[in-house]
């Protein structure tokens, strides 16, 4: 792959799996080209990488299209994730300090406004929730727990899971994210590790995901 196909792949996969480019949105050529200042060979070449991982399909009659994430690929994503942000939440109570813990508190702040309006507004939502979550995991001052984390839950993640959610759904979320919060400040692993696990699994449960 050539260095510009790189760049494309990159700057196309982070744009995807951060949520600026949303499921279902159509990729055109041009436009990436012009966008990114990259030729066409280029980003044809990290589209057909794209392709192949299966972030975007090619369909008839519309093009590439940024793929769904599949019930397969959500249901993998919980099965990982209800391990791996368990242990990054008893991490965390054991590491954070109190600047991580403030930013968790604002955090907090900020999503009880959001639900505090008649019409919540799904996409604030989503990304202060996983702010808060890569903020617990930035707190352990593991930065290999950090990457996992990152890699695998991510906006596209997260904006699929909240799709189908309703008002006490959010407010359940908001419920749960405050006992996290508040275990991590006790500096108590167990009830750090079983509160995220309790949380992940209610997400899963609201999914109708069951492993």
């Amino acid at each position: 792959m050539s260095a510009a196909a790189e760049k494309a792949y990159e700057a196309i996969y982070q744009s995807i799996r951060q949520g600026a480019i949303p499921p279902g949105t159509r990729l055109i050529e041009r436009q990436l080209c012009q966008e990114l200042a990259i030729s066409r060979t280029p980003v044809r070449e990290a589209l057909r990488r794209l392709t192949a991982e299966g972030l975007v399909e090619n369909r008839p009659h519309r093009g590439v299209i940024v793929s769904q994430l599949s019930e397969a690929e959500l249901a993998e994503v919980y099965e990982v994730g209800v391990v791996l942000e368990s242990t990054v939440a008893g991490v965390a109570a054991r590491n954070c300090g109190r600047t991580a813990q403030l930013v968790l508190r604002r955090l907090l702040t900020d999503m009880r406004a959001v639900l505090a309006n008649e019409m919540i507004d799904p996409a604030q939502y989503v990304a202060l929730d996983h702010a808060f979550h890569m903020a617990i995991a930035e707190s352990t001052g593991n930065r290999r727990l950090v990457t996992m984390l990152r890699s695998t839950c991510d906006l596209r993640v997260l904006n699929t899971a909240f799709s189908h959610y309703d008002r006490a759904h959010y407010e359940r979320s908001l419920r749960q994210h405050e006992t996290i919060a508040e275990a991590i400040e006790a500096g108590d692993e167990d009830w750090a590790s079983s509160a995220m696990r309790a949380h992940v699994l209610s997400a899963r449960a609201a999914g109708g995901h069951h492993v």
